[in-house]
């Protein structure tokens, strides 16, 4: 069923924005009476067009169930290059990843400065939308502009667990490892991994490193991989 995102207008109305009206009007061909779902406030309705004309109105009927995970994934990911992180957003969003920031490891070739965060930014966030509409997600993650490795030292303690999948680490997967915490961060790093530095310094913090199977797994697959194993072992993909 297609789903928009809109603005409360009244207890059970609420109206599209011009962008939003003109996908359904133009590309979708949606009619007044034609049901849909509405994102609003955090959460997901059932809904019906009002008027099929621009801005689309919307009749507002019950709240759907949340399809957010229990477990909230902060995803620390090594920035690796080219459109490498376009892809992770879009898929990891649709796992349904919490939070992404990409971090500047030692071995990251990508350079970054504030001209990215005017252009890049944006366009990230605007991926992890489409994503989480497409979905069925009515929270939309949060994209932070890279931090340092000094930063990410500093926010070890602050998750209740630091998963650090690493082709290093052997015999101790995410389901001996995770500890049932609900606030997970998975720490990947760039092409190339991470220095053995970096990852001994995260478990000094309490991080614990695990391995995702005999496989090497490339960035832009290792992160999916981690957090479609913790949400399985959570139940949320049952």
């Amino acid at each position: 069923m297609h789903c928009f995102f809109a603005e409360r207008t009244g207890p059970d109305t609420a109206v599209l924005s011009k962008e939003e009206s003109t996908h359904a009007l133009r590309v979708l061909r949606m009619n007044a009476g034609d049901a849909c779902q509405a994102i609003l406030e955090g959460e997901l309705y059932a809904a019906q067009i009002q008027e099929a004309k621009e801005p689309v109105t919307l009749f507002l009927g019950d709240k759907l169930p949340t399809t957010e995970a229990a477990v909230r994934i902060t995803l620390y990911q090594g920035l690796p290059k080219g459109d490498k992180m376009e892809f992770i957003l879009q898929k990891c969003t649709e796992i349904g990843v919490h939070r992404f920031v990409p971090v500047l490891f030692s071995r990251c070739v990508v350079k970054w400065d504030k001209k990215d965060n005017e252009k890049k930014l944006p366009r990230w966030q605007r991926i992890v939308q489409e994503a989480a509409k497409q979905s069925g997600r009515a929270a939309v993650p949060e994209v932070e502009a890279p931090i340092t490795l000094k930063e990410l030292f500093s926010r070890v303690k602050s998750h209740g667990q630091v998963l650090v999948p690493w082709e290093e680490e052997k015999g101790n997967g995410i389901r001996k490892k995770w500890l049932g915490t609900q606030d997970v961060a998975i720490v990947i790093g760039p092409e190339g991994g991470m220095d053995e530095k970096e990852v001994t310094a995260l478990q000094e913090m309490g991080a614990a490193a695990v391995t995702l199977g005999p496989r090497i797994l490339r960035t832009e697959t290792a992160g999916m991989a981690a957090a479609v194993s913790l949400l399985t072992l959570s139940g949320d993909m049952e």
